[in-house]
Order: structure tokens, then sequence, then C-alpha cells
């Protein structure tokens, strides 16, 4: 029987699921990472990995979650609150009420970190039938969720030497760091020391699938003190009864009140993770690393992914004024506003990407006025050159430029929408082609050519260059029909 996906979450704003003593305490669900709060955060990053049910658990800053969630239009998921005072994780019998809420099994969650929404897909295509699952950074050495580490010392003995005393049967062995039981036997030549230990995996992941019959009567003892939930899903893990899943290829970052692991660590792991679309070189290794410290900056004002792309196209229409103008010092100008815009240009994806605002309208936006950026450019360097050296044939060079920009657009549009049908050798031309059509690496030729004072020189190149590439991609497009092959 197939099961259904789980598709509920309980959210503590107010604890952790896993005491970690000595550490510093998380930070507030109101605390601001990425332009958005951990609350916010946390609730998007579940909703997009397919919960769409929410418990929270809130105390006194209830009214300021509740007023977040109130004007956010991209919070779309049902949400009950209920008030920690009255429902207190650490009381075994709040944890007894959850399963007759929910009516399934749950995901539980704390506030304190930020962590990707592939996680939680994951999280959810992984857990079985009334399986209970946590996730851990480090997967255990046993399918059974315990594994068993051996440790040996070997003492040779010289005839000179007189062995160690050897403790009486069922002595414990004083090792430091060391937990469990081991054993002394005499062997030959010498003593070996086997120390056996549980090598259970760290629990401090506030990630963790609850089923329904886990928190009955009973399930907690006196002895867990005030994290029963905590004592109870690592005793699960020990005995075999629950299942730990690996962070492997996903990230888990801890957003704490203090310390090196705070809000600022949290944004730059999130900008980290950022992937952008198709993009060259020096978008890669140049533009998104400037990008990020721009974002860092956007993402604490009003502006919208959109609003950024237009600051990205009016900086872009500002360099080819500077172009127009001509003369070496608007050239110097126009080049270092144009590789301003196309940093800019990589910001607007970021921050719709940080905020969760990314849509199909605003990717649309930005390839338009990209183009449009392109197109002014190459008006103002021909202007220029008309009006300094190369007369006519300027304008005749800008516009064959300008007429492959709007070919290799449409051409563009039909690639990126037929891609994904391609086989996959074909795919691969094509989004190399994709590449170099769509990136602004050019932006480097240009600052480096308005250094020696020859800007004029790229309008030849931009002539060739934009009806060289777009031909051969839409040859490659030539059948439509193909499919992927596996």
């Amino acid at each position: 029987m197939d099961r259904a996906p789980i598709d509920s979450a309980l959210i503590l704003t107010t604890t952790r699921i896993f005491n970690r003593p000595g550490e510093p305490s998380p930070a507030s669900p109101r605390t601001m990472v990425g332009g958005l709060s951990l609350f916010q955060r946390t609730i998007l990053t579940l909703q997009r990995g397919g919960i769409s049910r929410f418990i929270v658990l809130a105390g006194n800053e209830t009214e300021d979650l509740r007023r977040q969630l109130r004007s956010d239009e991209r919070i779309r998921g049902e949400v009950r609150w209920l008030p920690v005072l009255e429902f207190s994780p650490g009381d075994p019998r709040t944890w007894e009420i959850f399963p007759g809420l929910f009516g399934a099994p749950y995901l539980v969650v704390g506030t304190g970190a930020v962590f990707p929404a592939s996680l939680v897909a994951r999280v959810r295509q992984e857990a079985g039938n009334n399986e209970t699952l946590v996730v851990v950074r480090e997967g255990p050495s046993s399918a059974s969720g315990i594994g068993r580490s051996t440790f040996f010392t070997e003492q040779f003995l010289s005839s000179e030497a007189s062995p160690p005393p050897i403790p009486p049967p069922g002595a414990p062995i004083a090792l430091p760091n060391a937990m469990g039981h081991g054993r002394v036997r005499e062997g030959g030549q010498g003593v070996v020391m086997t120390l056996e230990t549980p090598a259970t995996p760290i629990l401090d992941v506030d990630l963790a699938v609850i089923p329904e019959g886990f928190t009955a009567s009973g399930w907690a003892t006196p002895q867990d003190g005030p994290f029963p939930m905590h004592a109870a899903l690592e005793r699960a893990v020990r005995r075999g009864q629950a299942r730990v899943l690996p962070l492997g290829s996903d990230w888990y970052q801890d957003v704490c009140a203090e310390g090196m692991a705070g809000p600022d660590e949290a944004e730059r792991q999130l900008l980290r993770m950022l992937k952008g679309g198709l993009e060259g070189f020096v978008d890669r290794h140049f533009n998104r690393r400037c990008s990020r410290w721009i974002t860092r900056w956007l993402v604490r004002t009003p502006l919208t992914p959109n609003g950024v792309t237009v600051l990205a196209t009016a900086v872009g229409v500002l360099a080819s004024v500077a172009f127009g103008v001509g003369g070496y010092a608007a050239g110097i100008i126009g080049a270092l506003l144009f590789q301003l815009s196309a940093i800019l240009d990589c910001c607007d994806g970021e921050v719709a990407r940080l905020k969760f605002m990314e849509s199909a309208f605003g990717e649309q936006f930005d390839v338009v006025l990209d183009n449009v950026v392109h197109l002014a450019l190459y008006a103002g360097i021909a202007w220029a050159s008309f009006e300094h050296n190369w007369g006519p044939m300027a304008l005749l060079l800008g516009g064959f430029a300008m007429l492959g920009n709007v070919a290799a657009f449409v051409v563009v549009q039909r690639a990126t929408r037929m891609r994904k049908g391609l086989a996959p050798e074909r795919r691969r031309v094509v989004e190399s082609i994709l590449n170099s059509l769509v990136s602004r690496d050019f932006s480097v030729l240009i600052l480096a050519l308005a250094l020696v004072g020859r800007v004029d020189w790229f309008l030849p190149l931009a002539a060739i260059g934009s009806n060289l590439f777009w031909p051969v991609l839409a040859f490659q497009l030539r059948s439509p029909n193909t499919s992927a092959h596996v």
C-alpha cells in the first residue's frame, strides 16, 4: 500500500529538538537572515519542500510572528498556533497530543537554522510508513543505526619488561574520552586491550519525522529530563528503532544568538549555496563574487528582484550613454558602468532566490531588459564611432550587431523551451551555445579595449559574433521532435 507523503510540520520557535549543552542558544525566530526572518524562512523552505500544514509552538513573540505571516502573500499553507506555556516541549504529555492534531506522521523543525528545500523534499521522500526518521550530519556505520567501533592497544613485552597488571574479569578499563565496555585478554608476548563503544551518530540537526505511534502512552521515562523528545529519539536510534538520514549533498547551518554561527555566517552560507542559471566564466568567477557583497545590502532594502533588474538596466543604459559621448575618459566610465551592470544583473536572481520571490515573469523581464542594454550598448558605441572616425561604416556595423542581437533573442527563447527535450549530446551543444549568447563575459573585452582607447574595435566583433552563434543554435534546434535518451 502506498503511503501518503508527509505534509505536516510542527515548528518549535522557543527551543531545539536536541539539547546542546555548552553551545549558544538558538537565535530568535525574528532574526533577519537574507532579507527574511528565520521564522518566515523556515516556513517558506518547508512549503517549497512540500509541507502545507503547520502547527507553531510560539512564546512571547507570537503576535510579531503572526503579523509576519499575515503580510506575506507567499505563505499559502494552513497555520495553527499553540502557546508554548500550555504546550511545553518539556512535558511528555504535549507530544502525546500532536498525533491527534495532525492525524498522520509529521515533521518536527526548529527555527534556529537555515537549510534548503531539497533537504525537506528528501526527508519526505525517504520517510517510510510509521517510521521514525532523524536527520544527522554524518551517517552511522551500519544500516540499523547502530555502529560498533573497536579500539585496540597492543603492548609488546620484552624479556626485561614486566607485563602491566591485568584487571579482574568485569572490571572497567579507564580510558580517557571513552564510553562503553571493554575486555582485556592475555595473548602470547603481549597484552591486547579491546574497547568496544557504540558509534551512534550525534543527533543535533533539528529535522525529525515522528510517526503516530512514537509518542504513545509510556513513550517517555522519568529519566528523560526536560528534553524528552531528544532522549526518546536518541534511545530509538541506539536500539535501531529509528532510521538516520545523513545530510549527504544537502546542508544545514545553525543560527545561534552569538558566536561564530551567527546570522552573518548563515547569510554567507545561503549566498554560497545559490546557483545561477546559464552564465559564463566571468559571471561565475568574478561577477558572482562581487554580486554577493551587493546582494547582502540589497536584501535589507525594500527593492524587489524586478526593482534590482530595473536598476541594473538603468546602469547599463547609462554606460551606453557614456560610450555615445566618445573619448578616452568616457570609454573608461562606460566600461566600468557596464561591468557594474553585469554584476547587478547577477544580484536580481540572488535576491529572488534568497527571498523566495522567483517568478516566470521576473525571469523573462530580466532577459528582455538584458537585451535592451545590449541594444543600447551597440547603439552608443556605433554613434561615437560614426562621429569620430568610422563614419557610415560604424552605423552599418552597429545595425548588424543589433539585428543579430534581436535574432539571437528569438532563437534563445526557443532553445530555452526546447533544450530539455533534446538528446543529451545535442543538449550539451545547445547549452554551450546558450552560455556564449546569454553571458556578459564580453564586458571584460570592452573594458580592455577601453583601456587602450579602442572601444570602436568592439563593433565589428559584435556584428560578426551576434550573427555567428544564433544560426548555429537554430541549426541545433532543427529537429523539435528529438527527445532525450537515457
